[in-house]
Order: structure tokens, then sequence, then C-alpha cells
């Protein structure tokens, strides 16, 4: 029997968002706890994950691969804080759980506070929200009476005169429709994002224990992005729903004055509902754009260093010559040589040293008695001799 059982008497918006609620943190407990337990095959897996990783490691360090010894306090911290968030729901539920479902809440507080003061409809969000569904069904339940009893004659009208029985139909019409969209969409919204929130919580140890190798670390980002999602449409529906609040506040006000009065005016129940088809729209608006942030996350890369020394280690080598490993200086000054600043001086030194060639050429043809020239001589300057040649006048 769930433990999660809420009062029958205290609305269906209250009900509603009280019972996901409690049932998605029990089901994140629960879930969580079942992964985890000492005859779960997680267990498993977990152990030889991290058998392969430290063998690994191991050889890497045997065979002079990109490890170094400096790196060993990062790799055991990393393995430290897996194991932590895989084997200690207290630890997993303050990290991951309660970052993800509360902080979003208290964000949207910290922002919404100025109109949560100055409107008491907005004050307490999930009793505004019932109020709202409640005061938006009584209103279109008395449009839809004021336009039946239009159409009865000899009966006394309670529309003003502007107003015709159809269109005191279709605003009743129009206010049902927005109670609906603000039980279904709002308060919709709100529960499948705290429901989001619970199952990947589940999940999560299979992801944190994918974060070991470089290879499956792309999941683990995936599930970051899926849970920083979730939080994002939880911040957005929630700040946009206490801004819809303090909107509708006067409106609902005016409803209830015209109710109470028996003057029903139809342009007031069309603009109460615009308004709040104009804010559901937003908030779907929003999610769909927390999504295309949650894209936008990216994990740290590897080292420079790393990339240099892999970069160095997969290049071609000679097939006539055995492969060596670079000196520290070698591959600084190979790297240095890839940049293009480094190629437009070999081009600019090349070029000088072709000139010069041809100048010595260009001597060497005027002077036919002079020594060839050689090409480790293309750096000396040319030499003109003061002895005219032979067969040359006095």
């Amino acid at each position: 029997m769930s433990v999660c059982i809420t009062p029958s008497d205290m609305g269906a918006i209250r009900a509603v968002l009280a019972t996901v609620d409690c049932n998605t943190r029990d089901f994140a407990r629960l879930g969580y706890a079942s992964l985890t337990s000492a005859h779960s095959p997680f267990q498993l897996a977990l152990t030889a994950l991290l058998t392969i990783y430290i063998m690994v490691l191991g050889y890497r360090l045997m065979f002079g691969g990109d490890l170094r010894l400096s790196d060993s306090p990062g790799i055991a911290l990393k393995i430290g804080a897996i194991l932590a968030l895989v084997t200690n729901w207290s630890v997993f539920q303050t990290l991951v759980f309660d970052v993800a479902s509360g902080a979003p809440v208290e964000i949207a507080a910290v922002i919404a506070a100025p109109m949560q003061n100055r409107s008491e409809l907005a004050q307490n969000p999930i009793d505004g929200l019932q109020s709202a569904y409640d005061q938006l069904t009584s209103a279109a339940s008395a449009f839809v009476k004021s336009a039946t009893a239009a159409e009865q004659p000899n009966a006394e009208s309670t529309v003003t005169a502007a107003a015709t029985p159809s269109r005191t139909a279709d605003a009743g019409e129009m206010l049902q429709t927005a109670a609906n969209v603000v039980f279904i969409a709002s308060t919709g919204l709100i529960a499948m994002a705290t429901v989001a929130i619970g199952v990947l919580t589940a999940i999560g140890p299979l992801f944190v224990a994918l974060f070991l190798f470089l290879e499956t670390r792309g999941l683990f980002a995936g599930w970051l992005r899926a849970l920083g999602a979730a939080a994002f449409a939880l911040l957005s529906t929630w700040t946009l729903s206490v801004l819809m609040l303090d909107a509708l506040d006067p409106w609902l006000a005016e409803l209830a004055q015209q109710a109470t009065s028996g003057q029903m005016a139809v342009q007031t129940a069309m603009t109460t509902a615009s308004i709040v088809f104009v804010f559901t729209a937003s908030e779907v608006g929003l999610i769909v754009v927390g999504g295309i942030v949650a894209l936008g996350f990216r994990l740290a890369p590897r080292a420079v260093g790393n990339l240099a020394q892999k970069s160095v280690i997969e290049a071609p080598v000679s097939s006539s010559a055995p492969p060596t490993l670079l000196s520290r200086p070698a591959r600084l000054a190979e790297q240095l040589y890839r940049l293009p600043s480094a190629a437009a001086l070999a081009s600019g030194t090349s070029a000088a040293a072709r000139a010069v060639a041809a100048g010595r050429a260009s001597a060497a043809a005027a002077y036919p008695g002079s020594e060839p020239a050689r090409h480790s001589d293309w750096y000396r300057r040319p030499t003109v001799s003061r002895t005219p040649p032979r067969g040359a006048g006095p």
C-alpha cells in the first residue's frame, strides 16, 4: 500500500502535485536502493568496470603511456567520488536529487519574490493555481447560466446589453478551457518535470559508473543534459506560473465581482482566458529552450599536453627507421613548426636561400675561374675577386 495518501478535499491541483512529489521521492529512493543493493547485477558490473579501469591504468604506467604519477591524486579522487555516489543514497540525494528538484523551486521563488509580495494570489503558487482553477470554473458556470437564462423568454437577463447569448456561451467555454489549461498545462508540466527528475535519479548510478572510461563518458554527459533540461523545465514553469497568477489576479477579482452583481462582461472573460493561453504557450516554449540550453553542456576536454603527445605518437614514421620516443623539447619544436607563423618563417628562409644560391650561380658564370658553389655554402656572403680574369686588358 502506498504511503503517499492525500485528502480528497484539498483540491485537484493540490492533490496532484502533492501525490506526484511524494511518489516521485519514494520511487527515486527505492529505485536507487534496489539498483545499488548487494544482490543487484549492477554491483558485479561496477566491480568489473573498476577492475578493468585499474588494469588499463597499470598498463599505461608500465609501458610509457600518456599517464604520469602526478595524475594519481586526480584518478583517486575520481574513483572515490564515483564510489561515494553509487553506494550512498544520502550523498546522491543531496548532490543530485535535491539539487535538481529543490534548486529550481528556490531560484524561482527568489526571481518571483517581487510579484509574490504584491499579489495575494501569487504568494503561495500551489494555492494560487488551485484558487485560479476554482475561480475560472465558477466564472465559466456563471456565464453558461447567463446564456441559458437569456435564451429563455420572459426571463431576466444577467448579461450586459452589448452581449448576446451565443457570445456569452462562447465566453463560458473559453473560461472552462482556460481552467483546464491551468490544470493540465501548468500543473501537468510541473508534475512531468518532477517525475522526469525522479526517474533520472533512480537510474543515475548506471551513468555515474560510465564516467570512468573516456569512450563511455558521453553517456554520462547525456544523462546530465537530460537532468539539466528537466530542472530548467521545472524552473521556467514555476516562474511563469507565478507571473501568470500575478497577471490574473485583478481579472479574476473582476470576474468574481461581476458574478456577484449579476452583470457578466464577455470582454473580461475573453481577456482572462487569453492571458492563460499566452502564458501556457510561453511555458511550452521555455521548455524547448531549456532543452537547447542543456544540449550545450560539454565535459572538459583532455589536457593539451596529452593531446600533443597523442598526436606525436600517432604521427607516421619511416619504415626504414625504428620508432623513437621524442623528448619534450623535440615535441615542442615540432608543434611550433606546425604553426602558421613557423611555416611562414620556414618558407621565407627557403626563399632567401634560393635567392643567395641564384646570386652565387650568376657570380660563378661571370667569373669562370672561381670555385663551383657548394650546397652547404648557401649562407655565405658572395665575394668578388679584385684580380681581373685571364685575357682581360691591363
